[in-house]
């Protein structure tokens, strides 16, 4: 029923009135509640709307993890295929569940037809071998293509995927084995090489220790590959120096025609010999090769020292020459107060002859005139005649002057006699007379020989002490006694004083001579010693005493020292080892 406004209603009207109030309530209420759901609707499309945006995130998310998944899976699978060793993965029971693509291709089967097989029954099937079990290692070898590989087990337990297997590597060893072989055999090689080697060292030591006790350079190592190299080369020229003879070494003998030239010295030939055949043969084997070294050494040692040894002897006997020129000079110039020192006791010798000629002469007469006397005269005018005859004649003064002359004449001789056997002593070349002597009387006879040269400008003191006999050169020593003695005099000008003083002590030696001349400046001491260096006046030195009485000196096994302040003096010390009779004598 329609309600128009402004018209009154029945209370049925009324009441429907309400109902329709109530029924609007309600319909508000509802309509409130459809707000309220619509609100919440939106909410929840909101929420929807959030969630599915969430979801295609999370898609997106999971759909690159999955493509990260498929990369590593795919980047796994590929670093797996670039392996080299063939890799496989089996089941528990054995069966192949993957494997990389170098076991495909060591198959030569596509990957689906190797899935689901029996590695084991696999692997026999292409011949696989097993031969040596070391460790967790198996070595097999692939007859077929004589292969060497080492298969290697690793347990495989997956909890998540409940799915328990086996990885296995397999290796290629092929070269490993080969070089292992070939380093075998050359070790074995080495070991017997090195056996040889010791051997033929061990030889070689004996040999050397040979040569250092017997000094014998003619030892050789024996070398059985040696051949005559004429029988080698077919070699037919019989004016070679080895054709004919046995197996030489031919590369070490001058004057060979290998080659069709003439070969000459040994160096030069060498480089021509080492690529012969018989020089190939005989150094083939290391040992042998080392001995030729050595026997080549032995060889060059022979011929140095021959050349060694004569150029020693002509050094030696060059050495002598000049030692012996110069003691002579030195000699030469004292022979004015050597001639001097004769010329005295042969003087009063001389004149005491006279003398004693006088007296024999009137000793003759009065023997005479005594027998004329004893046949005319008789009794008391007999003695009489006589002793007025031997008054006359002054027979008693001659009889007391004869002994006195005679004593005189043979002591002037004696005098002459040292001093010539002096010279001799000096003159004489005497390099191999070595024998005992004492150093006191070689000074004492070099001072009788110099004493004219010393006498009138210096007064030499003697301070000899107790020496003991020594193994020396006497001869030489005199020498080096004289050339410092000299040298102490002429470096005095005026007057001065010359001092001789020898003393032993542990085991040596000792003489020093010293002088109070005019010494030697700090600068020149360093060099005194030296050949031919001198500080006198031209024509008055060879330069030679001093270092022919060092060279002495050392050949003694001495030292020789000298102390000098200019315008003080000069002293000379000279160190000489006491060497028993006994011992061996060895120059230096």
């Amino acid at each position: 029923m329609d309600v128009q406004l402004g018209v009154p209603v029945s209370r049925d009207e009324e009441k429907t009135k309400e109902q329709l109030i109530a029924e609007l309530k309600d319909l508000r209420l509802q309509v409130d509640r459809l707000k309220i759901s619509a609100n919440n609707f939106k909410k929840a499309e909101e929420e929807i709307l959030h969630a599915q945006e969430l979801l295609i995130k999370e898609h997106k998310e999971l759909h690159n993890a999955f493509k990260l998944v498929e990369n590593a899976k795919r980047e796994w699978e590929r670093t797996m295929d670039c392996v080299g060793d063939m890799i496989i993965l089996t089941d528990k029971d054995g069966i192949i569940r993957r494997c990389n693509s170098s076991f495909a291709r060591f198959t030569g089967m596509p990957y689906h037809m190797i899935i689901q097989k029996d590695w084991e029954e696999f692997l026999h099937e292409n011949n696989m071998e097993v031969r040596t079990r070391y460790g967790k290692s198996t070595e097999l070898f692939q007859s077929s293509t004589g292969k060497w590989f080492e298969l290697n087990t690793y347990p495989y337990n997956d909890s998540d995927l409940n799915s328990p297997g086996t990885v296995i590597t397999i290796h290629d060893n092929t070269d490993l084995k080969v070089i292992t072989e070939e380093l075998m055999n050359s070790n074995r090689v080495i070991n017997e090489n090195r056996e040889k080697l010791q051997s033929g060292l061990k030889e070689i030591t004996a040999l050397i220790q040979n040569v250092t006790k017997q000094i014998d350079y003619g030892v050789r190592f024996f070398n059985p590959n040696l051949s005559k190299c004429y029988e080698v080369r077919n070699c037919r020229r019989t004016k070679c120096v080895c054709f004919g003879r046995g197996a030489v070494r031919c590369w070490q003998t001058e004057g060979t025609l290998c080659e069709g030239g003439r070969q000459e010295s040994f160096a030069d030939k060498y480089e021509v010999c080492s690529a012969c055949i018989v020089f190939k043969k005989a150094t083939s084997d290391p040992v042998y090769q080392i001995g030729e070294q050595f026997n080549n050494m032995m060889h060059v040692l022979e011929m140095k020292n021959k050349e060694l040894e004569s150029a020693y002897a002509e050094l030696k006997s060059t050495q002598t020459r000049i030692l012996q020129q110069e003691k002579m000079a030195s000699i030469g110039q004292l022979a004015a107060g050597v001639a001097h020192e004769i010329n005295n006791p042969m003087g009063f010798i001389s004149s005491n002859l006279g003398t004693l000629g006088k007296y024999a002469a009137k000793l003759a007469g009065f023997i005479r005139e005594l027998t004329e006397i004893t046949g005319q005269l008789e009794g008391q005018e007999q003695l009489a005649a006589v002793k007025e005859h031997r008054r006359q004649l002054k027979i008693d003064y001659i009889l007391e002057d004869i002994e006195p002359l005679i004593n005189e004449s043979l002591e002037g001789a004696d005098r002459v006699k040292t001093i010539v056997q002096n010279l001799k002593t000096f003159s004489r070349i005497d390099e191999a007379d070595c024998k005992p002597a004492d150093i006191n009387d070689c000074i004492e006879s070099t001072l009788s020989i110099v004493w004219n040269e010393l006498k009138y400008n210096a007064v030499v003191r003697k301070d000899y002490g107790e020496l003991p006999l020594t193994m020396c050169h006497p001869q030489q020593l005199n020498q080096v006694f004289m050339n410092l003695l000299v040298n102490a005099g002429q470096a005095i000008e005026n007057h001065g004083e010359i001092v001789i003083k020898t003393w032993s002590s542990e085991g040596s030696i000792y003489v020093s001579i010293s002088d109070t001349g005019n010494g030697i400046p700090q600068d020149r001491l360093t060099k005194i010693f030296e050949p031919f260096y001198t500080t006198k006046e031209v024509g008055k030195g060879t330069g030679l005493g001093l270092s022919i009485t060092y060279e002495i000196v050392k050949k003694h096994n001495g030292d020789i020292t000298v102390e000098s302040q200019v315008g003080k003096g000069t002293t000379f010390t000279i160190k000489i080892p006491v060497v028993e009779e006994e011992k061996p004598w060895r120059n230096r």
